[in-house]
Order: structure tokens, then C-alpha cells, then sequence
């Protein structure tokens, strides 16, 4: 399988940390257009929202938490000139094949080489790794398929890393990766699916940027990134 590979939801993960003290772990998701939000060179990301106040300690943050992800309202974009097609959207035992996918991909990345500790609750972590799976992306509509174009296609998460004390949005990140194999991105039918790749290619790019932010990576393909207001 050909993958597109993004660089980064950002060597940006932890940059000033994020935030605000408060009472609970409620918070209000950054929409598009807050001040928070930032374009970016090299981040590769659609849309990213940094929190630009200091949280002390955030360097040394090492306990993460990987929430189930949000696969309730996965949209399917279909391809131009394309009819609607029932047969592209994601049916609940796919649902909890790729579940099970991100779970395995983001807690073996992030663990690797102990570069993290996962943890089992959110109470004993001290960052939380939120996903929402947005959107699936066909390339090409079936009888385009069957007439020879690529079966591939895209998917659309946003992923945000959350401070677990408070419940505080540190960075947000809305990024889209594309495969050439149909079942990288839709049909999630074996133990063992194609997309795995997908989100193992997004788990390296979290622990990667959260190394490179804390100092502990001299990792020389991890390139600055330059962030201004949008």
C-alpha cells in the first residue's frame, strides 16, 4: 500500500504547554477563527490550535491517557460526480475493529522505547490523547473503480492533546491522510486492518513532536516549525 505520509500533528505538541487552571476537566473545543488558532509552516496539518499560556511542568509531562476515540459521526465525503452510496459508510463492527486499531497504535507508538508511560485512567495521567474520527474521503466513485482508477482514499481526524488535570485543550490538530488501498480508509473487515498504518503514521508523529518540544529528541528530520496568527 502507497501512504501519503504527513510530517507532524506538529512539533508544536506542548509548545507553552497549555493553560488556565480550573475546577473541573470540562472544557469548551476551540472552534476555527479563535485566537488560538495558528497557521504553520511545516505542520502539515489543515488546522491547528495551540494554547499560548504557559502551564508549569508540561516539559516533564511523561503519563499519557488515550481515550476511546469518537467514531459516532464519521462523515463520507463522496467523490465529485459521485451519487450518495450507502456501501461507503462505516458499519459498527468496523467501528469497533478501528477502535481497537487506534488503541493499539497510539499506545504502541507512544510507548515506544518507553518515551511514555500509558496509562489505564485519565485520573492517573497527565495528558489525555482525544480522537475524533471527522470524515472519510473516497477517491473515486465504484464504476470509476471498476473502470480502473485507484481504489484509495482519505480520512479526516482532528486529535488534540488535553491537559488532564484541567481539562484544558493544549493543541489541537485537524489533519487529513490519504491511501492508495480502498481498505486503508473505509472497509476495516480483519483483525488486522490496512488503516492501521494510517494511525501509526499519526501516533509517530504525536510522540516525535512531543519529544522535540520537551527537549529530549535531536531528531534532525523534525524540522522548526513557524507559527503566526491566522
Amino acid at each position: 500500500m502507497t501512504l501519503k505520509v504527513f510530517s507532524a500533528l506538529a512539533v508544536v505538541v506542548l509548545l507553552l504547554g497549555g493553560c488556565v487552571q480550573n475546577n473541573t476537566p470540562d472544557y469548551t473545543a476551540p472552534e476555527q477563527g479563535d485566537a488560538g488558532f495558528l497557521l504553520g509552516k511545516n505542520t502539515r496539518a489543515d488546522e491547528l490550535y495551540v494554547n499560548g499560556e504557559t502551564q508549569p511542568g508540561a516539559r516533564d509531562f511523561r503519563d499519557v491517557f488515550i481515550a476511546q476515540a469518537d467514531l459516532s459521526s464519521i462523515q463520507v465525503i463522496k467523490p465529485e460526480g459521485g451519487a450518495p452510496d450507502q456501501d461507503w459508510q462505516v458499519t459498527d463492527a468496523e467501528r469497533e475493529l478501528l477502535q481497537k486499531a487506534i488503541m493499539t497504535e497510539f499506545t504502541n507508538t507512544l510507548g515506544f522505547e518507553s518515551a511514555y508511560n500509558i496509562v489505564e485512567t485519565r485520573e492517573q495521567s497527565e495528558i489525555t490523547v482525544n480522537t475524533t474520527v471527522v470524515a472519510i474521503h473516497p477517491h473515486s466513485t465504484r464504476e470509476q473503480v471498476a473502470a480502473g482508477a485507484k481504489p484509495g482514499g482519505a480520512i479526516t481526524a482532528s486529535i488534540s492533546l488535553v491537559n488532564s488535570k484541567t481539562g484544558v485543550v493544549m493543541v489541537r490538530s485537524v489533519d487529513t491522510r490519504s491511501s492508495d488501498d480502498i481498505w486503508a480508509f473505509n472497509q476495516v473487515e480483519s483483525e488486522d486492518p490496512a488503516i492501521d498504518l494510517i494511525f501509526r503514521n499519526w501516533g509517530n508523529s504525536i510522540r516525535r513532536g512531543m519529544l522535540h518540544l520537551q527537549g529530549r529528541s535531536v531528531d534532525p528530520l523534525v524540522q522548526p516549525v513557524n507559527l503566526k496568527a491566522q
